[in-house]
């Protein structure tokens, strides 16, 4: 699991063979960040003031590397989606918001792994 905090590092994320991360879809990422700001700059004090963080998921099996603290926010963040946009390449984009602070976690990954993680933590689809 790789965790940003940082719009500009969106352009480090790993080629995976299960989602890639090609230009078109780094910039679809972008676009949905932004779109409530009025530039990047601004987005990117939002999320340091809020805390905010995207995580990129590849594998179900990333989630036995991942630490306790981390597995509950990810559950959490599966069960309190606020919304969900589909991309390019079958890849999905989800927002919670995890604490009364406002901190948001975004998580990009394939939408397949987005079923199976419901599943392995026995989410229910709304």
């Amino acid at each position: 699991m790789n965790k940003i905090t940082n719009l500009q590092q969106i352009t480090t994320l790993p080629i995976t063979t299960t989602l890639p991360i090609t230009t078109t879809l780094q910039k679809q990422v972008k676009a949905i960040l932004t779109e409530p700001f009025h530039d990047e700059t601004e987005t990117q004090q939002a999320w340091d003031e809020l805390q905010c963080e995207l995580w990129f998921l590849t594998s179900i099996s990333e989630i036995s590397a991942v630490v306790v603290d981390d597995i509950e926010m990810l559950k959490r963040a599966l069960t309190y989606t606020e919304f969900e946009d589909d991309l390019d390449y079958g890849a999905v984009l989800t927002l919670s918001i995890v604490e009364d602070s406002g901190k948001g976690i975004y998580i990009l990954l394939p939408k397949t792994l987005l079923t199976e993680l419901h599943q392995y933590f026995s989410i229910e689809n709304d």
